[in-house]
Formats: C-alpha cells, sequence, structure tokens
C-alpha cells in the first residue's frame, strides 16, 4: 500500500507516478475511442497496457522505500553498537553497494573510537586505584560506582558501593563538598565524567590539614634557610677571631685584641637584634580598632612624614576603621624601605596617596627606586638586599596590615621607575 503525507518523500513520489499513470490511460482512452472499441476490447487493451505499468510504479515505490527502511534499521543498528547485522547484504552494485561501504566505514570507526573510549576509561580507572588520594566515582543517583584502594581505607574496608552522599557523610557548604574523618577536614574536589550518555561524579579528597602541614614546612624551611644564613655568617668571623686571640702574643700590642673584641661585640650585638626581630614578628598585640576620619589621619601621617608628599584622592568627610597606632608602624616600615630605594637611585620623592574603592580603601607609598627585584622573597622573614637590613620590615607590616583584615603587596610601578607598596584595607 503506497504511503503518502503532506510535504514527504511519499507524496511527492506519489504525484510523480500518477503522471505516466494518467497518460497512459488518456493514450488508451483515445485509442478505444478512435478505433470504436467495444467495452470488451477497451478492457482488455486497459489490463494489457495499464495494469502492467501500474504494476510495476508500485514495486518501485515499494522498492525504494523498502530500502530506507532496510538503512532506518542498519542506522539504528549502528547507533546501538551492534555491528554485525547487516540489512543491505543483496546489494553488491550502484549507489545503494557504495551506501552500504560507506555506513561499514562509519561502523569501523565506531568501533575503533569505542575501543579507544575503552581504553582510556580503563586507564582512567587504573589510574584513579593508583593514587593515594581517596577517589569515588558517583553515578547520576550520587551513589557510589566506583571507588580506589585509598577511599576503602578511608571508610575502613567498608562496603561501600551503592552507598549514597548521606551514608558516606558527605556534605556540602557554600556549593562545595567536604567531610570529616578521624579529626581531619577533607575538601571534596568534585569533576563531572560522561559514560553511556549518562554523568558520573568523580569525587576527590583532599586532607585540608595535609595542605596546610605541607606550606607549612616550606615556610619552615626557607625560614631555617635564612636562619642559617644570617647565624652563620655571625658565628663565622667571631669563632676566627677568638682563635686568634688564644694566639695573640703580647708582642702584638693591646689594639689589636681591642679591635677583635669590638669585632665579636658587635656581631654578637647583631645576633641579639636579630632574635629580637623575630620574637617581635611572632608577637603582635591584638590590633584595637576605632573610627578615624581621613582627614584627620592624612594629617596626622603628613605631620609624621614631613618629608612624603601625601595625597588624599577622594571627596568628602570618610572615615576608616582601624588601629591608627599599627597601621602608622606599618607606614614607617614602607616609608623607610622608600626612602633606602630611593637613595639607592639618587632620588629622593616619595609620595603617600590615600584613595579609595566601592569597598577598599588604599594607601599607596611610591617611590622613584630602582624597583622590586626578587620578587618570590619579598615576605620571606629575615630576607634582605640591604646590606645593613634585617629582613623584618616588610614581613612585619604584612602581618600589621592582614592583622586588621587588609593586605600588603608590593610591586614595581608601571609608568616609571620605582616601586609602589600598597595598602588595602576593607571600607
Amino acid at each position: 500500500m503506497m504511503r503518502s503525507s503532506a510535504n514527504s518523500l511519499e507524496a511527492n513520489l506519489t504525484k510523480l507516478f500518477a503522471v505516466p499513470i494518467v497518460t497512459i490511460a488518456i493514450i488508451v482512452i483515445g485509442i478505444s475511442l478512435y478505433f470504436a472499441l467495444d467495452w470488451l476490447e477497451m478492457l482488455t487493451l486497459v489490463m494489457a497496457i495499464l495494469f502492467p505499468s501500474v504494476f510495476a510504479l508500485y514495486k518501485a515505490y515499494h522498492s525504494v522505500f523498502n530500502t530506507i527502511d532496510r538503512i532506518a534499521v542498519q542506522l539504528d543498528s549502528i547507533a546501538n553498537e551492534e555491528f554485525t547485522v547487516w540489512q543491505l547484504a543483496q546489494y553488491r552494485q550502484g549507489s545503494i553497494a557504495n551506501l552500504k561501504n560507506d555506513l561499514k566505514t562509519i561502523a569501523q570507526r565506531i568501533q575503533n573510537k569505542r575501543y579507544e573510549y575503552a581504553q582510556n576509561e580503563a586507564f582512567v580507572f587504573d589510574f584513579i586505584n593508583e593514587l593515594e588520594l581517596p577517589i569515588l566515582v558517583l553515578d547520576h543517583h550520587y551513589q557510589v560506582y566506583h571507588f580506589n584502594g585509598a577511599a576503602k581505607g578511608f571508610y575502613e574496608d567498608f562496603q561501600i558501593t551503592g552507598l549514597g552522599i548521606h551514608e558516606l557523610k558527605l556534605e556540602q557548604n557554600n556549593g562545595k563538598w567536604q567531610v570529616s574523618h578521624k579529626n581531619q577536614r577533607y575538601k571534596v574536589v568534585e569533576h563531572e565524567l560522561y559514560r553511556g550518555g549518562r554523568k558520573y561524579h568523580l569525587m576527590v579528597y583532599v586532607s585540608i590539614e595535609l595542605s596546610l602541614r605541607r606550606n607549612e614546612q616550606e615556610a619552615w624551611q626557607k625560614l631555617v634557610r635564612v636562619l642559617n644564613h644570617e647565624v652563620r655568617n655571625s658565628l663565622t668571623p667571631i669563632y676566627s677571631m677568638a682563635q686568634s686571640l688564644k694566639d695573640l702574643t703580647v708582642q702584638d700590642g693591646p689594639g689589636l685584641r681591642d679591635t677583635m673584641l669590638d669585632v665579636i661585640e658587635k656581631r654578637s650585638e647583631h645576633l641579639l637584634g636579630f632574635v629580637a626581630s623575630y620574637s617581635k614578628l611572632s608577637q603582635l598585640p591584638t590590633p584595637h580598632k576605632v573610627s578615624m576620619c581621613l582627614i584627620g589621619l592624612s594629617d596626622r601621617l603628613q605631620a609624621l612624614f614631613p618629608k612624603v608628599n601625601v595625597k588624599r584622592l577622594y571627596e568628602g568627610a570618610q572615615s576608616i576603621h582601624c588601629d591608627v597606632e599599627q597601621l602608622e608602624q606599618a607606614l614607617l616600615n614602607l616609608v623607610k624601605n622608600a626612602e633606602q630605594a630611593n637613595a639607592l637611585a639618587g632620588e629622593d620623592e616619595i609620595t603617600l596617596a590615600i584613595s579609595r574603592s566601592d569597598k577598599y580603601w588604599y594607601l599607596d607609598v611610591i617611590d622613584n627606586g630602582i624597583g622590586v627585584g626578587h620578587s618570590d622573597n619579598l615576605f620571606v622573614p629575615f630576607y634582605s638586599t640591604k646590606e645593613q637590613g634585617n629582613g623584618i620590615g616588610l614581613v612585619l607590616s604584612r602581618e600589621i596590615v592582614r592583622g586588621q583584615s587588609g593586605e600588603l603587596t608590593l610591586e614595581s610601578r608601571q609608568d616609571k621607575q620605582g616601586a609602589i607598596a600598597r595598602i588595602c584595607m576593607p571600607v
């Protein structure tokens, strides 16, 4: 039976096939009228000419859509990754045979990609199993689909396959997963995976305490390197001169002895100051913050730094909430650094610019020195590029500012030579 619907291939073919049928019918009727044939002769003529044509057109119509149906079934088989059944096997030449070969090529490529994805998936799961971090793979229902050995140990060898997030004690805080285990906190990093048209969730457990301990260890290693450098630099000449004093004879005179003792005294004094600086850094008092008028603060800073150009880059009466004395101490250190930087470059101008944004106050100490060098070590305690520096000023200033919920940064100027030390304080 012929299928037809508006705006379809069936309807178009039906219209096209109707043309030869109507044409043949008109010809048969014309012949019958021209030769004055009776109804039996005309029926015979119709059966001999019209019926074979209609039957041939019907078979052509059926063959076309049968082939299309087979192609649809074949595409459905490929879509479902079934590569063993072929619906177009009888066609060995012509366009359909070429189409069959193209479909086989596509199927082979899909098989290769499927194998490649399977290999990649196996690699990912094998890689997960080798990691020491606890890792879970949850399905689209947030139930455990796969887990590695570290996750098994994390849950003390408990059978966790199929468990949900509540049984796993996973909690979400501000859109981030976390879990506590044996008095340790873990942040859980979530990554999405897609497999077989479904979404899976890769949950990686990262110990917060472990990260903090690693950062602390790195900080201590830097500190120990600086301490070793500073103490060794002082003790080496002290030890050498002490040995020389033991071998010093009377003929050498008291002058040399006094000089050596004076050097030992100075180096010992430096070490005492070094230790005092460390004590000062580790025992900062709790800030006592009050509301301070910015005009009064800027006037106070101008009196404190008479050689510094204090600029107010804001309008109106404004106030800042801070510990004024501690903030001044931080600025004293920054201005001192700026003076030393200017001296190295043969400059003398220092600007203290006070400005604000919607959320922050900015106090910028701007110099015309040689800019910032060794930026990785700027805030390492006791690290200094100055010959007489103790490496404590910047660190102390940053700790003071951070104690008041602010931040201190130091970077080179973009407009010209020099550096900008910026104190950022919340409004």
